[in-house]
């Protein structure tokens, strides 16, 4: 055959190839906790799948890139194109990516009656699919979504259902098996199964901890704070609270840094030192600054059990 007529072909088959590399190493630059990395190589394979004239490979690329973005709190602005992609596309695996990216959007920008519409979608689209890998990926959402709601019977069954597609998974899969532990521990300790909340809890941090994933270890690390307190254990509260609290504020999460000053403050107060307690909630005032939390709210909280009223997931 002349050369001239097989270039295209290899041409085109080592697109296709570049663009699978480019999947594995955005994959892998989850994994490594380098969530922008990974954004970069997702826009190369969308990049290179439009070259190449695949819309759905694009497509697939694109979503893959929206969950990166949403990790990093930037996804709300891709809700339209996701959107686009949910009604036009004819592969019913990217019409379930869009949903399930367009859901956590709207979770993170606390928009929780569309964020339960979407999950609701992408659960239904699974199950077009006939792919329990992916349906019960779907449940990490709904349980997230009903936990914040403290519907904590249907958290346990979506999450149960989630940890099971998760089993003996390998790369970005671990971290994601690792967040959903985690979840189903606070479950746990919210329904009065405090040792056994604890124990997947530690399961959890463990396993980001080995996979270096800090991105996701400080809001289990504050769970773990939670459960110890609970727990009447102190001093291990203490050093997961102040864990947490670092690794929150390195990254930018101001809901699990506020979470952990109550806790913190909570962890003072029944160890007797009211003053500890205080620069923790005067800490905490700087992320209410439309509130002016006076003394008298102060001496309020330092009256209260804080683990009563805050809500991990709120």
């Amino acid at each position: 055959m002349p050369q001239s007529r097989r270039s295209p072909q290899r041409k085109e088959r080592f697109m296709k190839e570049r663009y699978d590399e480019l999947l594995m190493l955005g994959e892998r630059a989850i994994g490594a906790d380098d969530f922008e990395g990974a954004a970069g190589f997702f826009a190369d394979a969308e990049s290179v799948a439009r070259r190449m004239g695949e819309m759905d490979l694009a497509d697939r690329a694109f979503c893959n890139r929206c969950s990166v973005l949403v990790e990093l709190d930037r996804g709300a602005d891709q809700i339209p194109k996701l959107k686009e992609i949910l009604l036009r596309s004819s592969d019913t695996r990217n019409r379930f990516l869009a949903a399930y990216c367009t859901g956590v959007a709207y979770y993170i920008s606390e928009d929780l009656e569309r964020a339960a519409s979407y999950a609701r979608r992408a659960t239904r689209l699974a199950r077009e699919l006939d792919d329990q890998r992916l349906e019960q990926r779907s449940f990490n959402l709904v349980g997230t979504l009903a936990a914040r709601d403290s519907r904590f019977d249907e958290a346990e069954e979506a999450f149960s259902l989630c940890l099971e597609a998760h089993r003996d998974v390998d790369g970005y899969q671990r971290v994601m098996a690792a967040q959903v532990e985690d979840n189903l521990g606070y479950v746990m300790m919210c329904t009065d199964r405090l040792d056994e909340g604890i124990r997947r809890c530690e399961a959890a941090r463990k396993a980001l901890v080995q996979m270096n994933a800090d991105h996701y270890l400080y809001e289990v690390l504050q769970d773990l704070c939670y459960g110890y307190v609970l727990a009447d254990e102190l001093d291990m509260a203490f050093d997961y609270g102040e864990q947490a609290l670092e690794l929150a504020i390195e990254h930018s999460d101001q809901q699990v840094a506020k979470n952990c000053l109550f806790l913190l403050s909570e962890i003072a107060v029944r160890r007797g030192d009211t003053f500890g307690a205080r620069r923790y909630l005067h800490e905490l005032t700087a992320y209410y600054p439309e509130a002016g939390i006076s003394e008298e709210i102060i001496d309020v909280f330092l009256a209260t059990d804080l683990t009563t009223v805050v809500n991990l997931r709120g």
